[in-house]
C-alpha cells in the first residue's frame, strides 16, 4: 500500500479495511476465514464481531502472547522479514505498541508461545476450533 503512495502512517488502518472486505466477500461465499492480525484496539475487534454476525459465522479469537519477555525479546530481534522499503521491527518497537495494546475481554483462547512448543500450541488451536 504504501509502495503505491499510500502515507505509511495510513496504511495500518487500510490493511485492516482490506482483510475486512476480503473476509466479507468470502463469507459471503459460504468459506471460513482466517485473520491473522494483532487487532491491538477495540476498533478491528468491534468490525469481526459485527462481520461474524453478519454472517452468522462462528468467530473464534486465538490471542498468541509470550509471558517471558527475554526470549520474546531474542525472537524479536533475530527475525527477518526482509520486507523492501521496511524496517525490521525491533524489540524497542514491540515495547511501545505493547504500551498501547488493549486487552481483550471477547471470550477466546490464549497461547503463551513461551510456555509450550509450536507443535503443542497448534494442537491446542485446532482442539479450540473444532
Amino acid at each position: 500500500m504504501w509502495r503505491g503512495g499510500l502515507p505509511r502512517d495510513q496504511t495500518g488502518i487500510a490493511a485492516y479495511v482490506i482483510a475486512q472486505t476480503l473476509a466479507e466477500e468470502h463469507l459471503r461465499l459460504g468459506h471460513s476465514v482466517i485473520i491473522d492480525a494483532v487487532n491491538p484496539v477495540e476498533a478491528p475487534r468491534a468490525a469481526w464481531r459485527r462481520l461474524a454476525a453478519d454472517y452468522r459465522a462462528d468467530l473464534k479469537i486465538i490471542e498468541c502472547i509470550c509471558k517471558d519477555e527475554p526470549p520474546h525479546g531474542r525472537r524479536v530481534e533475530a527475525r527477518v522479514r526482509n520486507i523492501d522499503g521496511m524496517p525490521e521491527v525491533t524489540w524497542a518497537r514491540v515495547m511501545e505498541r505493547r504500551a498501547t495494546y488493549e486487552a481483550w475481554t471477547d471470550a477466546r483462547l490464549t497461547l503463551d508461545t513461551s510456555a509450550h512448543s509450536p507443535e503443542a500450541s497448534l494442537a491446542e488451536a485446532i482442539r479450540y476450533l473444532a
